[in-house]
């Protein structure tokens, strides 16, 4: 298996940047893996952005320290739990405000698993560019957050794996996803390249601005791909 795949994040109309992505590929056990992960600090926190790069730093350490795919979603999830109570302690002794949402998508082989909380979102896109969404959002009905890491003591994960089917996947903040129709970006995108990659991305990035987002975006597409 081989991937194409690419993201940016954009500070946009914010006086900060308070969301961290994390793309990294690696050969685990004669398999190529691929991990991408986003997280968006929460923005009425005033360290929202400590929470959310550590929790990128903890994954890209757990990530690189595999030797081995066995049981690897429950393996991601126990991770996820570890990286919650590693923000909180820091937090604690530093004296931050701080929290972030989580979603971390693993890809080996032909199969993906998927660890969650909070409201950045997955989603696996078809070849018509209808997107599925794969996450569940963590928000009450008056709107707020009710999941996240770095803020409560046994946070709920959402946990998922499934085939890869030659699918699209994205993972995105809220920034993208609240003014953003996929459809019409994405059906008309060939993607074969890194550089149609990083075209189609910025149409993304651009279409939620164009209809007046002013929050941070981040996003991630990934493109598992059969060899041969």
């Amino acid at each position: 298996m081989k991937y194409l795949y690419d993201g940016l994040s954009l500070q946009n109309g914010r006086s900060s940047n308070m969301d961290s992505l994390l793309l990294a590929e690696r050969e685990i056990d004669r398999k190529n893996s691929l991990l991408a992960v986003v997280c968006d600090g929460v923005g009425s926190m005033q360290d929202g952005a400590f929470a959310a790069s550590l929790a990128v730093k903890s994954m890209n350490d757990w990530f690189n320290s595999l030797s081995d795919l066995e049981r690897i979603g429950l393996r991601m999830r126990d991770e996820a739990l570890k990286l919650n109570s590693r923000i909180m302690e820091q937090a604690k002794e530093q004296s931050l405000d701080t929290a972030a949402t989580f979603t971390a998508l693993l890809f080996v082989e032909n199969r993906y698993c998927l660890v969650h909380i909070g409201d950045t979102r997955a989603y696996s896109i078809d070849s018509n560019g209808t997107a599925t969404q794969l996450t569940v959002d963590d928000i009450s009905e008056d709107g707020k957050l009710t999941g996240c890491v770095g803020r409560f003591g046994n946070p709920m994960f959402f946990c998922s794996e499934g085939e890869v089917d030659g699918k699209m996947f994205l993972i995105c903040s809220d920034g993208l996803y609240k003014r953003m129709d996929f459809a019409p970006v994405l059906a008309d995108s060939s993607i074969m390249n890194r550089k149609d990659m990083k075209r189609t991305i910025q149409r993304m990035a651009d279409h939620a601005i164009e209809r007046g987002e002013r929050d941070n975006i981040s996003l991630a597409l990934l493109i598992p791909k059969t060899e041969g």
